[in-house]
């Protein structure tokens, strides 16, 4: 554009001339700016191609965080309080034997897509999926001061659906266990973590252990959600009832443990004001097995009824509640 500016000013210097620049100056600056244009739309386009592409294999919010913090790519980890859900899908090992293995890949991919969605609509990141299990914590990479309550929500909702589609699949002839949820929450290291070629971003801690534990001992409590004490902190309006303190194998100290009350099983469970007082008859070390077992006669599908009324069978008082079995 400047050449063309110097010719017009030359012709009408040496040759009197004047001649029409504007009009190839417009043209000039138009093509130039549709160019840019062009080049920026599909810059953004590829950019927008390669996100999409990227959250397939990690979570959109860790995806949006590395863009917009790019240093965050660094080796190393750093502590913080976070919160973790893990959930496994009873007996699909039984289901894969009994389905031909492309339908049983349908029905877990279908499974698993909508429970990640659900995490991710809580905004929580996905750690990994192994088979038929999940991984996932809250308050990283972004802090989530209510990253508490967020896991029980979200917990909360995977465990209604969990149960719709288990529930809709078995009434059609396929057996499709139940899924067994463990929150949990604790100081990390979160960070990315492998060496220089490869490397994963995790937490590491014994909050991650102990959360995965929760959600193996419901099959030995007979539950379906295990929610400890340090979650259940942040969530004062969470509706749960005790299950006990809870010694994990390999532990010193015992956990306090609640199992939330949820509206698919509410109606299969004694009264929470009866249940409560003669929980705490049993810490007193005043209830009896007899106790146990006339409310267990009136509700016989109440899990944690059937779990003390054994246990105080056995001999055993209080609610500590001993994990000889992870």
């Amino acid at each position: 554009m400047l050449i063309l500016q110097l010719l017009g000013w030359y012709a009408f210097r040496q040759h009197a001339l004047l001649l029409d620049m504007v009009t190839p100056t417009l043209i000039f600056i138009a093509t130039f700016t549709l160019g840019s244009l062009m080049h920026h739309w599909q810059s953004e386009r590829k950019q927008r191609w390669i996100k999409q592409a990227f959250s397939r294999y990690v979570s959109p919010n860790r995806v949006s965080h590395l863009i917009a913090n790019p240093d965050s790519m660094a080796l190393g980890g750093r502590r913080q309080e976070c919160s973790f859900i893990f959930t496994d899908l009873a007996n699909f090992t039984t289901l894969m034997e009994k389905l031909d293995p492309a339908d049983a890949v349908v029905l877990l991919n279908d499974y698993l897509d909508q429970m990640i969605a659900i995490a991710f609509k809580y905004e929580g990141t996905l750690d990994r999926i192994v088979g038929d299990a999940l991984a996932i914590m809250f308050s990283a990479p972004i802090t989530q001061t209510d990253h508490r309550s967020r896991a029980l929500n979200c917990a909360l909702e995977m465990d209604r659906f969990a149960s719709d589609y288990s529930a809709a699949l078995n009434a059609k002839g396929t057996p499709f266990g139940l899924t067994r949820i463990g929150i949990h929450s604790g100081e990390v290291i979160v960070g990315n973590f492998g060496g220089r070629t490869l490397f994963d971003y995790r937490a590491l801690g014994d909050a991650v252990n102990t959360a995965a534990r929760l959600e193996s001992v419901n099959k030995h409590l007979g539950t379906t959600i295990c929610l400890s004490q340090a979650t259940l902190s942040g969530c004062p309006h969470a509706e749960v009832r005790p299950i006990g303190q809870l010694m994990l194998k390999g532990k010193s100290q015992p956990l306090q443990v609640f199992e939330p009350i949820t509206s698919q099983r509410a109606a299969n469970y004694a009264p929470l004001d009866q249940y409560c007082m003669l929980y705490q008859a049993m810490v007193n070390q005043t209830a009896s097995a007899e106790d146990f077992n006339q409310l267990a006669l009136q509700y016989p599908l109440d899990p944690l009824l059937a779990l003390h009324l054994e246990r105080l069978s056995k001999g055993e008082q209080g609610d500590l509640i001993v994990m000889t079995q992870k």
